[in-house]
């Protein structure tokens, strides 16, 4: 089963849902998605190698940010209204400062200095302040977003009254964006990945609204040994269905009428009638008469289908194994 907690999600199952995170946002939000992730934080970076250091943001870019916020989250339209009522020049002069204390190398404490130089902005608490510092330091500040707290804080005790998972209730207070610092930092230090790509991984994960014991969609999951370095990689049963105990590893004998037209239908899911008659005997001497056809689908492991077919009537030999259980098969057979 694949683990989709902040300590146990492999690095490729981080990556599967990163590749989600499109998918999730609606096509109305793009262009703010794409100023976000993308267009601010580049302004940013441009303004601070053009004068030596020093960055900030407008007053209408961080305008352009809240209303990424509300429309990405929770949607409290006052807020806008308290953040447009602050000058312009205290907007700039307020992430000037803040982003300077983050330079040149973000760490949890410089991060934790820098906040308390935002929230003094009318409308800017803690979460919004985070979100200004992440477009300073895509990489390094993570934003306080609902989904990365609760992703984060996901293996952590309930706290009386607080709720757990994706129902854990958030105050949005210094101390709980110290908490997201550090469970952000570290996913980051174990999988060598950006704070913005933690938070876009999050994000998939909450609007999935999934247990993390299990994978995308809340089927049963199985891990499946990669190529590189034992990466898992989560194969979802058929209709979100495992094998019964007392039949892992056991054969199923189906008897199909019909030839081979039959079997290609069988093959696709849609198993004629079956017939009481059992399958007659192979002769090991005749074994080279008989057409055999092996296709292999997903299932805990893998199941193994071969189709016999010997004077048009096809019996269909179903194995389903645990990955523990090793299969003896030759490749030449799967030709």
């Amino acid at each position: 089963m694949t683990l989709l907690t902040p300590s146990a999600i492999t690095l490729f199952a981080f990556h599967n849902a990163l590749t989600r995170y499109p998918a999730t946002v609606p096509s109305k939000l793009h262009d703010l998605d794409t100023a976000r992730f993308t267009t601010l934080p580049a302004t940013v970076a441009k303004r601070r190698e053009e004068s030596g250091g020093d960055a900030w943001l407008e007053k209408r870019e961080v305008l352009q940010l809240v209303e990424w916020k509300l429309k990405h989250g929770t949607f409290r339209p006052t807020l806008l209204k308290l953040v447009d009522g602050n000058p312009a020049e205290k907007i700039v002069e307020s992430t000037r400062k803040a982003f300077a204390a983050l330079s040149p190398t973000p760490t949890p404490a410089s991060i934790a200095a820098a906040l308390p130089l935002l929230t003094p902005l009318s409308g800017i608490g803690p979460a919004t302040a985070s979100l200004l510092l992440s477009v300073a330091a895509p990489d390094s500040a993570p934003f306080f977003s609902d989904e990365v707290f609760r992703w984060v804080m996901w293996e952590e005790a309930e706290v009386k009254g607080k709720g757990m998972g994706w129902e854990r209730k958030i105050g949005y207070t210094v101390k709980e964006y110290r908490a997201v610092v550090e469970g952000v930092g570290r996913v980051m230090e174990r999988l060598g990945v950006g704070a913005g790509e933690v938070e876009r991984v999050a994000w998939v994960l909450g609007r999935e609204g999934g247990d993390l014991g299990v994978g995308k969609g809340g089927g049963v999951g199985a891990e499946v040994e990669g190529k590189d370095e034992g990466e898992g990689e989560r194969e979802k049963l058929k209709n979100g269905k495992g094998v019964k105990g007392d039949r892992k590893g056991k054969i199923e004998k189906k008897t199909v009428k019909g030839g081979r037209k039959a079997v290609n239908e069988a093959v696709k899911g849609e198993e004629p009638r079956r017939s009481k008659r059992k399958p007659v005997a192979q002769d090991p001497l005749e074994e080279s008469k008989v057409t055999k056809r092996y296709a292999i689908t997903k299932s805990i492991g893998f199941d193994l289908q071969a189709h016999a077919s010997q004077e048009g009537e096809v019996v269909n030999y179903k194995t389903q194994l645990s990955p523990d259980i090793p299969l003896n098969i030759s490749a030449q057979n799967l030709r």
